[in-house]
């Protein structure tokens, strides 16, 4: 693989991130119109999978797929866009938002770790200075005397670790021959059904009530499914789980810059800090990445 098309492999995975961390612009617009976080999720994929099957047909002139790719699909989807962000959107149940992101954000040493263990991935010393720097940077957005729940602190670790198993499945996924939009046509529309499902038993579904909360849903989807994700997994599959999940942590300083100019949130000393570790591990995993190309 040629230097051009690691170094877009990187660049996909930042602007992945970056579109990612801009997510509150729309979404607290759409939860002040009384639609709940998982009726979120719901919209986000069965908004977005019509659109990405046009763009499955267009690309691979067919949705056809291998039935015996099928079940990893599935594992794939569940991980990334159905578990995950279910146990992280019930961690904020027991505990404030910001605090269940820091813990949330283990992932990049979960993808490391489980990397080591499981797919006999080696670890480079630029990737282990990254991480670390990286978690030192994102445990400075928590702010001391914010109360632990373990109950939200279990399940925002645990949503770390099925992220991390996400990214790690995705590196290494086999069937490339299913891959863009084939790929996330049927994540997608998998994820649909368990999302509706879900809602639907816990009586937990609600409907945007105006054409223009629609008309933003249907942007959000396209923007997130179509955009970030497929950015994203293309990203991972051409620089690796490692260095994907270590540049995917410029989301949250995103989160934190738009909420200073979108809803004059204030930055304080801490995360001024953290967001500059952030950005410094992001900064030396490109580098080592350019020198190893």
């Amino acid at each position: 693989m040629n230097r051009n098309q690691i170094l877009k492999g990187y660049l996909a995975v930042l602007l992945s991130a970056v579109i990612f961390g801009c997510m509150p612009l729309m979404v607290k617009r759409i939860y002040a119109d009384g639609v709940n976080s998982l009726s979120v999720v719901f919209l986000r994929n069965v908004l977005s999978a019509p659109v990405v099957g046009l763009l499955a047909l267009w690309q691979h002139k067919s949705l056809k797929i291998d039935p015996k790719a099928l079940p990893s699909v599935v594992l794939l989807g569940a991980l990334g866009s159905c578990i995950t962000p279910i146990l992280l959107f019930s961690s904020y149940l027991f505990m404030a938002s910001g605090v269940a992101t820091v813990i949330h954000f283990v992932y990049p040493a979960a993808v490391m770790l489980g990397g080591v263990l499981f797919c006999r991935e080696r670890v480079t010393r630029g990737n282990l200075i990254s991480v670390l720097i990286c978690l030192l940077g994102i445990s400075l957005f928590y702010t001391p005397g914010q109360p632990l729940d373990w109950r939200g602190s279990a399940l925002a670790l645990v949503s770390g670790v099925t992220y991390a198993a996400y990214i790690l499945m995705l590196a290494h996924f086999r069937h490339r021959e299913i891959r863009g939009f084939l790929l996330n046509f049927y994540i997608f529309s998998i994820n649909s059904l368990v999302m509706l499902l879900v809602c639907g038993i816990g009586g937990m579904l609600t409907l945007p009530t105006s054409p223009g909360i629609w008309a933003l849903c249907f942007f959000f989807a396209v923007v997130i499914n179509v955009c970030s994700v497929y950015l994203f997994q293309w990203g991972t599959l051409v620089i690796g789980g490692q260095q994907a999940a270590i540049l995917s942590t410029m989301e949250p300083i995103t989160s934190v810059f738009v909420g200073i100019l979108a809803f004059r949130e204030t930055m304080d000393l801490r995360t001024i800090i953290g967001s500059v570790l952030v950005i410094i591990a992001s900064i030396l995993i490109v580098l080592s990445g350019k020198q190893e190309a």
